[in-house]
């Protein structure tokens, strides 16, 4: 059986994620929480480029962190990548972390709802 895909499910199966997966200097844990909020309160109204983010915390070595970000297009994820090179926050993430981050991008190929 040929399977179509309707126009919402043809755009959920081009979405494009960023992975990035970081560790935090010793005692900045917090304040990696609070500079992904700062974001939320101060960026993310001025041109919503992602579709959503999200900030995990591994909970067997509390300092290792990943952040998800999923966009519409991989054009869309450059161009945040190259606001976010540019930006005084990104630099304040740098500052509280250990060597990288460590960013792979992914496309999204499946997801079950």
């Amino acid at each position: 059986m040929l399977y179509e895909f309707s126009d919402s499910e043809e755009s959920k199966a081009q979405m494009f994620v960023v992975v990035s997966i970081y560790q935090a200097k010793a005692g900045e844990e917090d304040s990696i929480i609070a500079i992904h909020e700062d974001w939320q309160r101060n960026h993310s109204s001025k041109a919503k480029i992602y579709l959503s983010w999200e900030l995990l915390r591994n909970i067997e070595a509390s300092r290792e962190f990943i952040a998800i970000a999923y966009f519409e297009s991989e054009e869309l994820a450059r161009a945040m990548a190259n606001d976010l090179n540019h930006d005084a926050w990104y630099y304040r993430l740098v500052s509280m972390i250990e060597n990288g981050p460590e960013c792979t991008q992914y496309a999204k190929e499946w997801q079950a709802l």
